[in-house]
């Protein structure tokens, strides 16, 4: 996707993590205790549908639909925990029956919780990297990450035989923008154009802050016609988008583009070089305009 979550959705879903996390240690907790004492879970603990209403079901099968449902990680703990609560449910029985666990329920049940725990830490630690890979203003990527993210891109492209493309983007005149309206005014133009990149952009595509009033466009499986297409979108729509500041105040404000190909023979880093050149180019032939990256 072009963005990650938006950073204090993403603040969110690490501290309902932590909550569900020490809920789960909780039950494991209680588990112990009912195979140890013969005491320490209700009736509900053996009903059927207990994986549900547990701190974790209740948390993962929200009506609305989680934000973290298409992650394979995710979908992993559904099996794993409604099996964990099948042989605790066994045990549970077991115990009130007189009887003690098998040994293989017992060790199946330690297992899965372990396991379901081990993937909640480490979900867990895939959002704190997420937010830390966080540009806390724009929401999109940081350059944290960002040469290895393009070097796999580089890699597909050779697999796939399809080209990717790499665009820099500069706000024209920005510095113009924060000496007369002040930096809050050059921030919102910056969320709010990079909120309307998001919306033009596939949900593939990817978007680097690079420095500044500069981000990197990453474009997979798109050849540079049609990259040109794209991105004359982009700055078509830019030039038109009303840029509220504070105090309501309106702003039109424009960019400038620079596009290459991602060389499948050089470092990832020639390739930005040559965005580079070419964003260079844009600024001299008038600003406000997209221009591609020509070998000499």
């Amino acid at each position: 996707m072009p963005f990650p979550l938006e950073r204090e959705k993403t603040q969110k879903l690490s501290e309902e993590l932590e909550s569900v996390i020490a809920a789960h240690l909780g039950w494991f907790r209680q588990f112990s205790r009912m195979l140890v004492c013969g005491n320490g879970f209700d009736n509900g603990e053996a009903a059927p549908d207990a994986y549900l209403n547990s701190p974790f079901g209740q948390w993962y099968y929200r009506d609305s639909g989680h934000p973290l449902a298409d992650l394979t990680i995710f979908q992993d703990m559904a099996e794993i925990q409604q099996a964990m609560h099948d042989c605790a449910r066994k045990s549970i029985e077991a115990v009130r029956a007189g009887r003690r666990p098998s040994v293989e329920q017992h060790d199946s049940c330690i297992d899965l919780a372990l396991k379901l725990n081990n993937k909640l830490r480490h979900l867990q630690l895939e959002i704190i990297g997420d937010l830390l890979a966080t540009d806390p203003l724009t929401g999109c990527y940081s350059r944290r990450g960002m040469i290895g993210r393009l070097q796999a891109e580089q890699e597909r492209a050779q697999r796939i035989q399809r080209p990717c493309c790499l665009c820099l983007v500069d706000f024209d005149h920005f510095k113009q923008v924060n000496d007369q309206f002040g930096h809050p005014a050059g921030d919102a133009v910056l969320k709010q154009g990079l909120r309307f990149i998001a919306g033009v952009l596939r949900k593939y595509d990817v978007v680097f802050r690079y420095g500044g009033e500069e981000f990197l466009i990453c474009l997979p499986g798109t050849p540079i016609d049609d990259a040109v297409q794209v991105v004359e979108r982009i700055r078509a729509g830019l030039e038109r988008l009303p840029i509220t500041l504070p105090g309501r105040h309106r702003l039109h404000v424009s960019a400038s583009f620079g596009l290459a190909e991602i060389a499948a023979d050089k470092p990832v880093e020639d390739s930005i070089g040559r965005t580079d050149e070419a964003l260079l180019k844009a600024k001299r032939n008038g600003r406000n305009r997209v221009e591609t990256w020509q070998p000499a």
